[in-house]
């Protein structure tokens, strides 16, 4: 049952579209995270068509549409199902949310057999029709390994590449086994948690994990689970399996940029591409750089390590236009430093810790240093002028928390 528009407070779907300050949002899930050239194009024409013409790439690698109407929304699903880029209800669809490596399949160095449990892991999703009570922002993802190493992707179930075969995990518990067996487990273990009561609106609980795992009869063969990795290499230029990676910069972008790259991979690629995670572009059997000033192509850019929301041009929430500032920012980052300016506390757009976090404010600009926008600020109210010099100067040691207009506080 498609949720009415009218609803706020989930995370945005195809079929389940929320409003925000510019008109309502939807999401495309590409499906196996791999489109076409004429579904993209598919896509960009849409976009206008249905909504003012803008295109995001989110952290989970969908493709998110803005500016559309109630109405608009629901004969964009229409049209996404007749596309063959969705599943036609809305709690199929739901259950698909898969995250995947983007270089699947193409990395000789990842797992040979990740295609392969992938669409066995998305046939089990697809058809498991009982499967409810699952948190809004439920994920799996399939980390199979390679130059993305196994460890980058976080979900709540994770299927890993590991020594040959695979282990599943789930909150601080995993368990190996073989490739053909990673759907079945994950399935028992999704069906043990939404089981569980309460509902949780999240499930990453090491408690409510080690009672699925129980749940599914594998208690007894986990142990505990893997640390995650470090953040992704860089996925802009060159990569393995004669792929490109493009990146987006933070904030939206023209519908005409993605008809630019698929026209791009018709003629010097093989006309498909991977909408990945990190915002990624891949293009398959590609050996040049689309030439499209938005994108990112050069793996030293320091946009590669900015994150931003759409701030006030489409969110209620944001004091400021965040893309604009983060972007007047990238130049001065020293190698190595992470960014997140953030719109409003929720930090939407990295709600892990960064370097250097900027939360707007009616008035400038909080600090908080190594944290996240939801923690207490060192300092409240800085302007852009004082924001640049700090930026210049820090390190990733950095440990100065002195206030620099004499304030401190929650903003």
């Amino acid at each position: 049952m498609t949720v009415p528009p009218g609803i706020r407070g989930w995370c945005p779907g195809l079929h389940t579209p929320m409003e925000a300050a510019d008109g309502w949002l939807v999401r495309v899930r590409p499906p196996l995270g791999r489109l076409s050239t004429a579904q993209a194009r598919h896509i960009a024409r849409a976009a206008r068509q249905y909504g003012n013409g803008l295109i995001e790439l989110t952290s989970r690698g969908n493709l998110q549409l803005r500016g559309l109407t109630p109405d608009s929304a629901r004969a964009f699903a229409r049209d996404m199902g007749n596309a063959g880029l969705a599943s036609a209800d809305a709690a199929t669809e739901a259950r698909r949310g898969l995250l995947l490596s983007p270089l699947a399949g193409i990395d000789p160095q990842a797992a040979p057999d990740a295609p392969d449990v992938i669409r066995a892991l998305d046939a089990a999703l697809a058809g498991a029709d009982t499967l409810r009570g699952l948190p809004a922002k439920f994920l799996i993802a399939v980390d199979c390994g390679g130059y993305v190493p196994a460890g980058t992707l976080r979900a709540d179930i994770v299927a890993r590449a590991e020594g040959g075969g695979w282990l599943v995990a789930c909150g601080d518990r995993a368990c190996s086994c073989a490739g053909a067996e990673v759907a079945a487990i994950v399935l028992s273990l999704a069906h043990a948690l939404a089981a569980m009561e309460p509902p949780a609106r999240t499930v990453r609980d090491p408690a409510r994990a080690r009672a699925a795992f129980a749940r599914a009869g594998l208690l007894d063969a986990t142990r505990p689970a893997p640390a995650t990795g470090p953040h992704a290499p860089p996925l802009a230029g060159p990569l393995p399996g004669h792929a490109m990676g493009a990146v987006l910069p933070p904030g939206p972008i023209d519908a005409s940029v993605l008809e630019a790259v698929a026209r791009w991979a018709d003629s010097a690629g093989n006309g498909h591409m991977r909408i990945g995670p990190w915002r990624t572009v891949v293009l398959e059997d590609c050996a040049a750089p689309p030439p499209v000033d938005a994108l990112i192509t050069r793996a030293d850019d320091p946009r590669l390590r900015v994150w931003a929301c759409i701030g006030a041009r489409g969110c209620a929430c944001a004091a400021r236009d965040v893309v604009a500032d983060a972007m007047d920012l990238a130049p001065d980052l020293p190698d190595g430093v992470s960014l997140h300016v953030s719109g409003c506390t929720k930090g939407c757009a990295h709600p892990a810790r960064a370097d250097i976090t900027l939360v707007a404010q009616a008035q400038g600009y909080a600090l908080c240093p190594h944290g996240r926008a939801d923690d207490t600020p060192v300092d409240i109210g800085l302007s852009l002028a004082q924001i640049h010099p700090i930026v210049r100067g820090w390190t990733p040691q950095h440990q100065d928390t002195t206030p620099r207009n004499g304030r401190t506080g929650p903003a």
